[in-house]
Order: C-alpha cells, then structure tokens, then sequence
C-alpha cells in the first residue's frame, strides 16, 4: 500500500482551512498531494467527494488508470495529514 505521511514542508505547502462549504480548498490540496505520489499529472487526477469522520476528513481522489480511488485524510482543522491508495498492490 501506498502511504504519504504529510511533513511539516507538506503541511506548510499543502495546507488547508475548511473555510468553505465546498470543501474545494482541501479537495485541491489532496489532487496535488495525490497527484505527486502518483507520480501523475494534476490533469490525471480528480476529488470524487470529501465525508466527514470523527477523526477529520477523507476525500476520495480518481487517478487516471487506477483500479481504485485515492484517499486523502485531514485533521478537523482541514491540515492534510496523508495519502494513501485504498487498494493493496
């Protein structure tokens, strides 16, 4: 499985607030982050929804090709916390 630990470059470059009702600010910064551990263009890459949990957000992330969507989990305050494939391969 694939796994991407946010580090605090991340966090500072990817960072997000859940201002918005959308959520579009946290879907971007997961497409960017989903995009660079994919090794795939932004262009390849797409948020499908954002769900509150207890533990924060998960947004799941299509990449092009890919059999199963991304996930992108974030703290309640919509810091990007990691990425990771929802399939084992």
């Amino acid at each position: 499985m694939h796994r991407l630990i946010a580090s605090a470059t991340l966090t500072l470059v990817f960072g997000c607030t859940q201002d918005t009702a959308d959520n579009s600010t946290l879907q971007a910064s997961c497409e960017a982050l989903v995009a660079a551990e994919a090794n795939r263009s932004p262009a390849d890459v797409q948020a499908l929804s954002t769900t509150a949990e207890p533990a924060g957000t998960v947004t799941q992330v299509a990449v092009a090709g890919a059999q199963a969507p991304w996930l992108c989990r974030a703290d309640p305050s919509g810091v990007v916390t990691g990425v990771e494939y929802s399939q084992q391969g």
